[in-house]
């Protein structure tokens, strides 16, 4: 890890300087995707440090997002949905992840509009989030989890057969 990268981010937390580490984070992503031609370098020390860095950058942003409010209303075969926002900073959008027994099936933003929220005073109420899974892919038993912001779980739960789907 870059050592230096904790102390910039740190200063940059205290500040409050939200835009210069998205800024910062956009910039280590570019560097890490351009480090690809394996075929004639080894780039997986280069690779290991902006990951890392990446990692320091997007805790000390979600420092300054704060709190995450939100709920799953809605999950089922043909759809999951609900809503999400930082209640600190609701003019941003949270990311949303979907695991099926613990592996990612879908990365979603908590950006569609919705009345009730707005209704709500839930910031602009731009923070609805709808996942379709595909065909056949949310079968129970399943263990679902839906987090916000890769931190704050939504939803956790086991899905089990339905007692007269067995029956038949």
């Amino acid at each position: 890890m870059n050592p230096g990268i904790e102390g910039i981010v740190g200063m940059y937390v205290k500040l409050g300087e939200l835009d210069t580490l998205q800024r910062m984070k956009e910039h280590r992503q570019s560097l890490l995707d351009q480090c690809v031609d394996t075929a004639n370098f080894s780039f997986d020390v280069t690779r290991s440090i902006y990951r890392s860095d990446l990692e320091v950058i997007e805790a000390g942003i979600e420092s300054l997002y704060g709190e995450i409010t939100g709920h799953v209303d809605v999950f089922g075969e043909k759809r999951i949905a609900g809503w999400a926002l930082y209640n600190q900073h609701p003019d941003k959008r949270v990311p949303i992840d979907i695991y099926f027994n613990g592996e990612l099936v879908a990365e979603v933003v908590a950006d569609q509009f919705r009345n009730d929220l707005l209704k709500l005073n839930k910031g602009d109420g731009h923070h609805g989030f709808m996942f379709e899974p595909p065909s056949g892919s949310y079968q129970p038993p399943l263990q679902l989890e839906i987090r916000a912001a890769k931190r704050k779980v939504l939803k956790a739960v086991t899905v089990e057969p339905a007692a007269n789907a067995e029956a038949k």
